[in-house]
């Protein structure tokens, strides 16, 4: 199951638009590890330590950061000292002896160590965060949690209704599934859809409490069957997961022997089982919480992203009551899915820059 998994986490693209960044006297590239209880976490320092301190929360749970190196660190490292953090039991970070530790709180408490760690090691007053997909909704945790610490946060393509999440793709194919019946399909394509109406109906009614699997049929197995991908508006931008082991100029950028990026996957795969066999963390909804922020967000949503809901974005920008318009930003990126640091960097990036610019404290 871990290699369906990794072809969703672990993707590159060819022809990233971005300009390389330029070192510098003052360009660090450092790796570090932070211990937290029972493990360590991997963080690789790179950009200006002058600068603010940003700190990337990868999706999952079970991404990683090495990629976001590649995809993001080019139109950010210049103008501000980026923190990949591989999260607990992710990437670098080792695996996760006790998956009992694989849980929203820990993961929580882990952010923390890694901030004061950080704004102690560089001498910052604050860190700021941007956050993508389930880092999107960690993001927002961390800072309901430790407002304070954080400057600004930009969230990319995340949730924070986990609820509307699962809800909205089960029913966007079950729209798809009543269009395809309604023309009249052979008989076994019939009985395919039924079956895959039947399921999905299931899965609504279940409360999402064993979602591992049911997780991997409605983001993975269906939506190729009813004529769409639920990650990507371009799927041309996929490459595979041998094509990022061939490419060698990437491995040595993320630090990855081929067989280390290989074991990325299973271990995502445990990270991944812990959170979704979790009927708590499958159902949390922190969208009434939001009106508690008060630190300038920034929320960008792919145009066509069905993994978190095409309206996910414009729920949490509406969720934010207290930030002014000068404080809050909503940008929806036209013919883009849910990872745009693929399919539209030049524009993400543009985004990111300008919020920072504006509102990244130091």
């Amino acid at each position: 199951m871990y290699k369906l998994l990794f072809a969703c986490i672990f993707l590159s693209v060819t022809g990233v638009t971005f300009g390389q960044t330029k070192k510098s006297s003052s360009f660090i590239d450092e790796e570090i590890r932070i211990p937290v209880p029972k493990s360590e976490l991997y963080v690789r320092m790179r950009g200006n330590p002058n600068k603010p301190l940003i700190i990337n929360l990868h999706g999952g749970p079970g991404g990683y950061s090495g990629i976001d190196i590649k995809l993001m660190g080019p139109g950010l490292e210049s103008h501000y000292l980026m923190a990949w953090l591989d999260q607990r039991g992710c990437g670098k970070s080792p695996v996760s002896s006790d998956s009992t530790l694989l849980n929203v709180s820990q993961y929580i408490e882990d952010l923390n160590i890694v901030v004061d760690t950080l704004i102690s090691r560089y001498h910052k007053t604050k860190i700021n965060l941007i956050g993508t997909s389930w880092g999107g909704m960690y993001g927002f945790l961390y800072v309901l949690n430790h407002q304070k610490k954080v400057g600004a946060y930009a969230c990319v393509d995340g949730k924070a209704n986990s609820q509307y999440q699962n809800s909205s793709l089960i029913e966007h194919e079950l729209r798809l599934i009543e269009k395809k019946l309604g023309q009249n399909p052979s008989q076994k394509e019939r009985e395919t859809l039924l079956a895959m109406q039947e399921d999905l109906q299931r899965i609504k009614s279940s409360n999402f409490e064993k979602f591992y699997l049911d997780v991997n049929r409605i983001k993975h197995e269906y939506p190729p069957k009813l004529g769409f991908n639920a990650y990507f508006a371009d799927t041309s931008k996929i490459i595979s997961t041998k094509s990022i082991l061939a490419d060698s100029a990437l491995l040595t950028l993320m630090k990855y022997s081929p067989k280390e990026y290989l074991a990325i996957g299973p271990k995502a795969e445990r990270v991944n089982r812990a959170f979704r066999n979790n009927p708590d963390y499958n159902n949390m909804n922190i969208e009434p919480e939001l009106r508690k922020v008060k630190i300038p967000v920034s929320v960008i949503q792919g145009e066509k992203d069905y993994v978190v809901g095409i309206k996910h974005a414009h729920l949490i920008y509406d969720a934010l009551t207290d930030l002014s318009p000068e404080k809050k930003e909503l940008h929806i990126i036209p013919n883009t899915g849910h990872v745009p640091a693929i399919e539209n960097p030049v524009i993400l990036n543009e985004i990111l820059n300008s919020f920072f610019g504006k509102h990244a404290v130091d």
